[in-house]
């Protein structure tokens, strides 16, 4: 699939990610912050952001660095919060066909926000255009980070707690885009409900949650699929 593209794949990647900008360089300035506070080296916050990129993981990691808690704990605490990446992978099978090493950042840098970039914009299937979306996404998070290292003694000693939710906010604004320009209103639908019944019957259990939606989008899928087809018959 071709698009035409007004500007380069270049220069358009960084117009259409300047929403990741606004919010990843605030979080990442807390994340930096928050390293600062927990007397880490000031090279260790900026570190972890180049090599992890994480998102939340990255606040998950360095609270229990400190606390001790053992490798494989870590680890596993890791993978399960960041088991959604997974299913993300699916989207671009048919869009990252470049060179191993390219494709292989551009698969590990997939995050939430460059996941809302790419899906369904036919500019993805560009993959010049798909890497730097990825590339400056992650660009704004470690420069977010060094800025929370370099600011620390300016401002460290305010409440900065706020700036976790830019990266909440940024990510529901990015999905109502998406729904209002896909109209796909089920998947919101059966969110909605899959977090209330997760809610009351299995005491706020959010993963089950995650499980309840992936089954029952799954089903809904392949009903569309398979079951029209079925009933036209």
């Amino acid at each position: 699939m071709e698009y035409k593209f007004q500007k380069s794949p270049v220069k358009e990647a960084f117009i259409d990610s300047i929403p990741a900008m606004t919010g990843y360089i605030p979080i990442g300035l807390s994340f930096g912050i928050v390293c600062q506070k927990l007397s880490y080296p000031w090279f260790i916050a900026p570190l972890i952001s180049l090599l992890i990129y994480a998102g939340a993981s990255q606040f998950i990691l360095v609270s229990m660095l400190i606390a001790n808690n053992s490798f494989w704990s870590i680890v596993y605490l890791t993978a399960i919060v960041n088991l959604r990446h997974v299913f993300y992978g699916f989207s671009f099978l048919d869009k990252f066909k470049t060179n191993f090493l390219i494709k292989t950042y551009m698969v590990s840098a997939l995050t939430d926000e460059s996941y809302a970039l790419l899906a369904n914009n036919p500019k993805a299937y560009n993959n010049t255009y798909s890497f730097y979306i990825s590339f400056l996404s992650h660009f704004y998070w470690v420069f977010g980070t060094l800025l929370g290292v370099y600011c620390y003694s300016l401002i460290g000693h305010f409440d900065t707690e706020f700036l976790v939710y830019a990266l909440t906010a940024l990510f529901l604004i990015m999905a109502l885009d998406g729904l209002i320009s896909s109209k796909y209103y089920m998947s919101v639908i059966l969110g909605i409900l899959c977090y209330f019944i997760s809610f009351f019957c299995f005491k706020k259990n959010l993963l089950i949650a995650v499980v309840l939606y992936f089954v029952s989008m799954l089903i809904y899928e392949c009903y569309k699929i398979y079951g029209k087809k079925h009933v036209i018959n």
